[in-house]
């Protein structure tokens, strides 16, 4: 039996006969899995801690013909104060339902895991729900990058001029920036952005995981404006 070792997060759990559950993981190094836990649902059990919702963990699998199962795992963070809090958790879910959506097996997610692991820290250290709408808004915008949606920030995607920062537009059905003379008819799908907002979107486009919260909106509006670009549309329909 050959033991893979990896580091991965619980995204999903569901039961499994009675006492067992198939686990959804999020690795660093085998894409999301779906792995069976044997036994995981029992007291005693020394998979329990390691095998809920959210809890990040190193993890030896061993994989049968069809499928993988949890042979040990060895909790990293259980992210507990985070888990009890039905706030928070509404929010995480929204995350975990995207992940779910956008990743497959043998894709890499190393970059994923990262950004995933840090989004949930930091949301477990913050108490405003203000920031935590734009910790929601900053992770998006960084997986769906990674995944190849970046679009043009610096330049209008239709006639290629330089966008001048305050009198920028964003298309949340296609994604886009434009500038003012470039906008079709139906001016409902455009919102115009602030300067701020803008700056802080490049900000977190062109910074690496680990410096993406390292940034602040002083407005009120520029928060809501930043909590609508960009992300809104990608996670549409999913």
């Amino acid at each position: 039996m050959n033991l893979i070792k990896v580091k991965g997060i619980v995204i999903k759990e569901v039961t499994y006969k009675e006492n067992d559950k198939i686990i959804t993981l999020i690795t660093d190094s085998l894409g999301k899995i779906s792995c069976i836990a044997r036994g995981a649902k029992k007291t005693n059990s020394p998979l329990l801690a390691g095998t809920q919702y959210l809890v990040y963990s190193d993890f030896v699998l061993y994989k049968s013909k069809n499928f993988y199962y949890v042979n040990s795992v060895e909790s990293i963070n259980t992210f507990y104060k985070l888990r009890v809090d039905f706030d928070k958790l509404d929010s995480i879910f929204q995350i975990t339902r995207i992940l779910n959506s956008v990743t497959d097996e043998n894709q890499d997610t190393s970059d994923i895991l990262k950004l995933f692991v840090n989004t949930i820290y930091i949301i477990d250290k913050t108490e405003s729900k203000e920031k935590v709408k734009i910790i929601i808004a900053t992770f998006k915008i960084k997986l769906f990058q990674f995944l190849g949606f970046t679009p043009r920030i610096d330049e209008c995607v239709n006639c290629r001029k330089k966008l001048e920062e305050d009198v920028c537009y964003y298309d949340y059905v296609n994604n886009n920036f434009y500038c003012s003379n470039c906008l079709n008819e139906d001016k409902r799908r455009y919102i115009k952005l602030s300067k701020a907002t803008v700056t802080a979107i490049k900000y977190v486009i062109l910074s690496n995981v680990n410096k993406i919260f390292s940034f602040e909106l002083k407005s009120p509006n520029d928060y809501i404006l930043f909590g609508q670009v960009y992300c809104d549309s990608m996670t549409n329909g999913i």
